[in-house]
């Protein structure tokens, strides 16, 4: 249990820490208003899986996937800077499709509510 744990506090670090630099980095990109929603990490430490997700319309996500693997060696750097591990994990972005699957389905709900109401007004 204590490995797990320690996955996931070293997986919330790296997500802050991605964030932070994505801001303070790569605000001159082009990236719009981005999110960094999760990071999966691998047991060992050594792979991140960093899921991001534009918050705002703007650039298409496989252009701003196309940024972020072009900066992954950079951010990898920060990360040594600021977290002290052994070993810093190689960093995947993927785009995280839960949020737009929420958008989606919440528009649906309203819609459906939309239409009871008007069923019931006639």
């Amino acid at each position: 249990m204590q490995g797990i744990d320690r996955v996931r506090r070293v997986s919330e670090l790296v997500r802050r820490q991605v964030s932070q630099f994505i801001l303070r980095e790569l605000a001159d990109e082009g990236l719009g208003i981005l999110s960094v929603t999760a990071v999966d990490m691998s047991r060992d430490l050594q792979q991140a899986t960093v899921f991001v997700s534009p918050l705002a319309r703007g650039p298409d996500i496989d252009s701003i996937l196309v940024v972020l693997e072009e900066n992954a060696p950079a951010v990898r750097r920060d990360l040594a800077r600021s977290l002290h591990l052994r070993r810093v994990p190689h960093l995947t972005f993927r785009y995280d499709e839960s949020v737009e699957r929420g958008r989606r389905l919440t528009k649906m709900i309203d819609e459906l509510e939309l239409d009871r109401t008007m069923e019931d007004g006639t």
